[in-house]
């Protein structure tokens, strides 16, 4: 009975029905209570243990540690903008390429002899995989390109020849195999278009690895793809701080290039080459005597790290990591649109010169660096001298432009009621001539004089009440002064097109036309109207 009512209690029993917890050994972290500890005596303390013994460290591991804790080598090179270099050995060695490495070596101080060109293709091109035919034409091309003749040949063999010259380069002369790199790239990127993103990335590798610097007669096309495809553009600059600094700055860090402009052309190639570069190298030794370069520009000095020769067959002896510190122009935003806006001054200043009237904009140059490039270009600007022949040409346009001039006469609403007044009666006789065939001719409904003028009058009343927002920007535009335009514009929160539409539309409602016009950077007032406008910002 008893064990019964015992199984009848248990039924109802949850804890009894759940699994059984493991017992923990720690306190609960929502467990508040005090632990009292005793602590052994001062002086009595019983040595730490050594965790390092009870941690198993592989032996590769701590060798790969070791090797990127502590370069191989490291030096500072003679460079305007490369600060220090570090080299490392790569974290995992591999053996695979050393087969390419030593047909390399046995292959290179053969010559190739005259035959017939074979065909070749690979993604990653080795002497292994090349037919007897395959390998005696590459012996001859290489031939050829050694001489200084680059016949056509497979992109497979081109790319051969790199990987070629990249594994052998710790067995040959350094500036050897860079001049030979530069040559194969320069006589066959125009058909190869691959090899600027391959050969701008390896040649920089490489003369880090060995201390080189760039070719000072490096081509203008070389270096322009080296810009637009390497990752650290700074290398590509000459070893002279000066130009390098200034080289720069044109190459990559600015919105705007001088040299598309449309007035970059003949005579004037040199006179803004010469303009633009000496203003930069003002302006930068301006900035740097005052302290502003860094503070004012955030060009602050960068690091990166970079796998030599990544995407080339390079064998583990010839494979290195690179920490490279430099002085990055690009990464500055800030730079980068004052030295816009320092280019298109210039170029401002260049065309008033050359007396062409269009301007760039120019959006926030300090007042002290505008008149520090003022001076600078009125002391060194050539004296514009114009020949006879040049002047009897200027002549003869501005009489034939003259012609076509508009007669310029004031705003007058009595000599517009005349010509309508004349227009009425010129409408009559012509209706009077067809009418003649006619029983019955219906006379026209002239309107009265006095109710136009009075109309006009009204409307003029009602322009300059409709104007009064737009006094300020009507008043820039009758100045020409695009920079005050943007101001109220931007104040406005409109768009400077905008508000010129909006001028325009009440001039067309009350006057009949409009008064703005677009110059590209901004708006100016048509010259036909210059004095009636000058009438009613008086007014306004």
């Amino acid at each position: 009975m008893k064990d019964r009512d015992r199984e009848l209690d248990e039924f109802w029993d949850v804890e009894a029905l759940l699994p059984r917890q493991k017992k923990r050994f720690f306190t609960s972290p929502s467990d508040t209570s005090t632990t009292e500890m005793e602590l052994p005596p001062k002086g009595e303390q019983k040595p730490t243990e050594d965790l390092s013994r009870r941690r198993f460290i592989p032996p590769h591991t701590a060798d790969t540690e070791r090797d990127v804790a502590r370069p191989i080598e490291k030096y500072e090179p003679q460079h305007a903008l490369i600060r220090r270099v570090r080299i490392y050995r790569p974290k995992s060695n591999y053996q695979y390429y050393e087969s390419f490495v030593r047909d390399a070596a046995r292959l290179y101080p053969i010559h190739g002899e005259p035959c017939e060109r074979v065909t070749f293709f690979s993604y990653v091109p080795q002497y292994s995989q090349m037919s007897r035919a395959q390998l005696e034409w590459y012996l001859w091309w290489r031939e050829n390109l050694r001489r200084g003749e680059a016949i056509a040949t497979d992109y497979s063999y081109v790319l051969l020849y790199v990987y070629e010259m990249i594994n052998l380069s710790e067995r040959l002369e350094p500036q050897m195999v860079q001049t030979a790199l530069f040559s194969v790239w320069e006589h066959y990127r125009d058909v190869y278009h691959q090899l600027d993103g391959y050969l701008s990335e390896w040649i920089c590798d490489y003369s880090l690895l060995h201390h080189l610097t760039v070719p000072q007669n490096l081509s203008p096309k070389l270096l322009a793809a080296a810009m637009a495809h390497c990752t650290l553009k700074e290398f590509y600059f000459s070893s002279d701080a000066e130009r390098g600094y200034v080289g720069a700055l044109l190459a990559f860090c600015n919105n705007y290039d001088y040299r598309k402009s449309k007035f970059y052309t003949g005579e004037n190639v040199k006179l803004f080459d010469g303009m633009i570069y000496g203003v930069l190298s003002l302006v930068i030794d301006h900035l740097s005597e005052e302290g502003k370069l860094f503070s004012e520009t955030r060009m602050d000095d960068s690091k990166c790290m970079r796998n030599a020769y990544t995407g080339a067959l390079c064998a583990y002896s010839i494979k290195r990591n690179l920490e490279v510190e430099y002085c990055s122009f690009s990464r500055s935003n800030e730079l980068r649109y004052f030295i816009t806006d320092v280019i298109k001054y210039t170029e401002n200043l260049l065309r008033a010169h050359l007396g062409i009237r269009s301007k760039l904009t120019v959006y926030s140059l300090p007042t002290g660096i505008r008149d520090l490039i003022d001076a600078y270009m009125r002391e060194h600007l050539p004296v514009r001298v114009i020949t006879p022949k040049a002047k009897k040409v200027q002549i003869e346009e501005a009489a034939y432009e003259r012609l076509y001039d508009l007669p310029k006469s004031p705003l007058s609403f009595s000599h517009a009621a005349e010509i309508e007044q004349a227009s009425w009666r010129t409408t009559e006789r012509l209706i009077e001539a067809f009418a003649e065939e006619e029983e019955k001719t219906e006379a026209p409904v002239l309107l009265p004089v006095a109710p136009l003028i009075e109309a006009q009058e009204k409307g003029t009343d009602e322009l300059e009440r409709t104007m009064r927002p737009y006094a300020e920007f009507l008043r820039a535009a009758a100045e020409q002064d695009y920079e005050k335009q943007r101001i109220f514009a931007q104040n406005a929160k409109k768009m400077p097109d905008v508000i010129a539409d909006e001028i325009n539309e009440l001039a067309a409602e009350h006057l009949g036309d409009i008064l703005l016009e677009d110059m590209g950077d901004g708006y100016a007032v048509i010259e036909d109207y210059a004095e009636q406008v000058d009438d009613l910002l008086g007014r306004l």
